[in-house]
């Protein structure tokens, strides 16, 4: 496979109307200089789908969903750009002559499908270890008593990474896998004394991380261990395919119900967010343990105008929260802020007084700045006149990040 020249590209795009295209997925209806329909991509009554012939783009202002002619045939039909390049190149008889790539070019290409592999290869494994591994009873015991039945670990792929220094090591050289793949997944690490591989993931459960297309490209392993000196999660490191601050967990499951909801349910694990998910609460999604990032913030825009942060309530799920303010905001997100029961977090409070209570823990979320300053306002401190100017300064921050000038002069 080569690379398909941008001229091609641009012949292929001029020979595809979008009008004509589109219309040949389902009808349009003129409406002034302009066509429109019910959008593919949400469920409407009223016609909001746009298609600008003059510009030869869509728009769906009720979804958001917008681009090219080559954009609506990739999320139509679910196909990466490539694909869709060539089924319009087809349409239009236009034959397809892929140029080479160069010699540095083809190894990055070739790496990163071997690495996609590897990942693809090493989730299987890990499921196999959690279903039929007797040293994974202990694993089973614990999803057991969160709830998780044996289809939702399946229909997540969740796995077991063996307690041993070598068992991944052994599977993947078994399978065919190099030393250098091996280290360039992040699924080993190297010992700095002998400089022989070992695994990096070693009895944890283990949850795959994927990218928009369902690929996996990560993984996150969480202890099985009380032990407060041991890190409760483990993720790959950052790979040829994965920058931990431009993922979001579950995000290849929930778009469709992001857009539909136009709101992101924000979960603090992958626990939480699966156990929500699975109850019927699809419109989540879940930082990688850190707070959001610019990248992360931007991508979630692209399918939501609000987010719920639904972190623990306690101190840390607090600064947790504050921390991911700034990139929301300046993305010109609206933010909200679910309060947990005491002692309760999204999984815990579904399993004991199930979805209702969850759901209508989220109906109930406060404006961010409401929220926060009501907390404040209950604290000690905030009775002095240096406590409320501490916090007058802390809400000047948050407010000085919102773009809109009506919003803020409404939140001042």
């Amino acid at each position: 496979m080569g690379r398909i020249p941008e001229e091609t590209i641009e012949r292929v795009g001029a020979a595809n109307d979008i009008v004509e295209v589109i219309g040949g997925y389902f009808p349009l209806k003129r409406a002034g200089s302009a066509f429109r329909a019910l959008c593919p991509f949400h469920s409407e009554k009223t016609p909001s789908f746009h298609v600008n012939p003059q510009r030869q783009i869509f728009n769906c202002f009720g979804c958001g969903a917008k681009g090219s002619v080559f954009g609506f045939v990739m999320q139509y039909e679910s196909i990466d750009y490539p694909t869709a390049i060539k089924r319009l190149a087809e349409r239009a008889n236009i034959p397809i002559v892929e140029q080479e790539y160069t010699p540095a070019e083809q190894r990055k290409v070739d790496a990163r499908r071997r690495l996609l592999a590897l990942h693809h290869e090493a989730a299987k494994w890990f499921h196999a270890n959690l279903l039929e591994s007797d040293d994974a009873q202990v694993a089973r015991n614990y999803l057991k008593r969160r709830g998780l039945k044996r289809e939702v670990a399946a229909n997540w792929q969740i796995g077991f990474a063996p307690d041993s220094w070598e068992a991944c090591v052994g599977w993947a050289e078994a399978a065919g896998f190099s030393d250098n793949e091996l280290e360039a997944s992040g699924l080993v690490g190297v010992s700095e004394k002998s400089g022989r591989l070992y695994d990096r993931f070693r009895g944890r459960i283990m949850f795959p991380i994927c990218n928009d297309l369902g690929e996996v490209i990560a993984f996150s392993g969480r202890t099985l261990e009380s032990n407060p000196q041991v890190a409760k999660y483990v993720n790959s490191p950052e790979t040829l395919l994965f920058t931990k601050g431009k993922v979001l967990f579950g995000l290849h499951k929930s778009k469709r119900a992001l857009i539909n909801a136009k709101s992101a349910i924000v979960c603090e694990g992958q626990l939480d967010l699966i156990a929500a998910f699975e109850s019927g609460v699809e419109n989540v999604i879940a930082p990688q343990g850190t707070a959001f990032t610019e990248r992360q913030a931007q991508i979630l825009r692209r399918f939501v105008e609000e987010v719920v942060l639904c972190f623990d309530s306690d101190a840390a799920g607090m600064k947790a929260a504050e921390r991911s303010l700034p990139a929301l905001l300046e993305a010109s997100l609206f933010v909200r802020v679910a309060e947990m029961p005491a002692g309760h977090d999204p999984d815990s409070l579904i399993r004991e007084q199930g979805p209702e209570a969850f759901r209508e823990r989220i109906g109930e979320a406060r404006d961010f700045f409401d929220y926060q300053i009501e907390r404040y306002a209950g604290q000690p401190e905030f009775a002095t006149a240096r406590g409320q100017v501490e916090l007058a300064r802390r809400v000047a921050g948050w407010v000085s990040l919102l773009k809109d000038p009506v919003v803020r002069d409404m939140v001042v």
